[in-house]
This record gives structure tokens, C-alpha cells and sequence, in this order.
């Protein structure tokens, strides 16, 4: 007669769906979203926050520790080296921004002209800035989590279809309901990890 072996609660096949924990995933999205929220309030260290909270959901889902104290030194990490290039992304995203705003108002000839291809360049920045979110690791080089991003961006493009679709949603539910905001970082970061899982598993 052949013995039964003991069930390993913590085998992949075993493990809570989405993440387990007491809010699985859910709350894990909710930390991530208000903690990436906080620590962007200076703006210029929106980059090194998102990546933060990108590494901080890939930790959650990969079974590793991911107490609030871990993504603050995940964000300690990240900030390391990265003034110049967040200084020069919240230049660029702010004169985006500008320009969106006189287009959107009629007071620049073309303004509908101005107005798609502004919208369609913050799009694509968006996009490479969250790629380089997930390509950033530890003791990195930001000039070379950039350029990764935005290689990722053009070589796996249904991904970045699907961040531009992340995007989209959740300038809807913030559309829809403004507190909302606060969960958009985790949403994102979320999506992140997704794409590039799916881009790893493609490859």
C-alpha cells in the first residue's frame, strides 16, 4: 500500500489564487497604488516610485517578502542615480502637458493637429517610461533601464498595446470616480509585471 506524501501548502499549485494573503492581489494593488502615490507627491521621483512599486508587485506574486517597509527600500534603491534622467522626464512630461492643454483651448493655430500628435508622443513616452519601470533591477544604470524601456517598447508592440490599453482604463475609472487616482500606480504596475511575464515567456 503506498503511502500518501504530505501537501506542501506552499508549492505553486497550492498557493492562495493571485498572490494569496488576506486581500490576495487586491490589496497588494492597493498598497502598491497608495505607497506609489505618496512617494510620486515630489513628482520628479515618479519614475523611481513606479519602478518601485513594479518590483514590489513582481516580489508579491513570485512568493517573496512584500511588507510596506520593502517597497520604501525598493524606492531607496531606485532613487540612486536617477535625478538627472527623472529630472529631464518631468520637464519633458510638463511641457507635454502644456502643450495639451493650449491645444485642447483653440489659442495655437492647428490646435487639433497639435493637440493628436502631443497626445500621441505623451502616449508613446508613457508607455517607454513604464517599460523602463519594468526593466529597472537593482544597482542599474537608469541611462540603461531607459534605453531598455524604450527597446522594449518597440520590439514587443502588442505590449505596449496593452499598457496603452492600462493607461486608457484607468483614465476612465479616474474619469469615472477621482479617488480612483490613488489605485492607478498599483493598476499600472500591475499591468507591467504582466506584459513583461508574457514578453519573458514569449522569448
Amino acid at each position: 500500500m503506498s503511502r500518501r506524501r504530505p501537501v506542501d501548502p506552499t508549492a505553486p499549485e497550492r498557493r492562495p489564487l493571485l498572490g494569496g494573503g488576506a486581500f490576495g492581489l487586491f490589496g497588494e494593488v492597493l498598497v502598491v497604488g497608495l505607497g506609489v502615490s505618496v512617494l510620486s507627491l515630489p513628482v520628479v521621483t515618479l519614475l523611481p516610485a513606479m519602478a518601485a512599486g513594479v518590483a514590489h508587485v513582481r516580489r508579491h506574486l513570485g512568493d517573496e517578502p512584500d511588507a510596506v517597509a520593502d517597497l520604501g527600500r525598493l524606492f531607496l534603491r531606485a532613487v540612486r542615480g536617477v535625478w538627472a534622467v527623472a529630472l529631464g522626464v518631468t520637464v519633458l512630461l510638463g511641457l507635454l502637458w502644456v502643450d495639451l492643454r493650449l491645444a485642447a483651448s483653440g489659442a495655437v493655430p492647428g490646435g487639433a493637429a497639435v493637440l493628436a500628435v502631443s497626445a500621441l508622443v505623451a502616449v508613446a513616452l508613457l508607455v517607454v517610461l513604464l517599460r523602463a519601470a519594468g526593466a529597472w533591477r537593482d544597482g542599474e544604470r537608469w541611462a540603461d533601464v531607459l534605453r531598455a524601456g524604450a527597446r522594449r517598447a518597440g520590439d514587443d508592440l502588442t505590449g505596449s498595446a496593452l499598457l496603452v490599453l492600462a493607461l486608457a482604463m484607468c483614465a476612465l475609472f479616474t474619469w469615472m470616480l477621482a479617488p480612483l487616482a490613488v489605485l492607478v500606480p498599483g493598476l499600472l504596475a500591475l499591468a507591467v509585471v504582466a506584459v513583461e511575464h508574457r514578453r519573458a515567456a514569449r522569448s
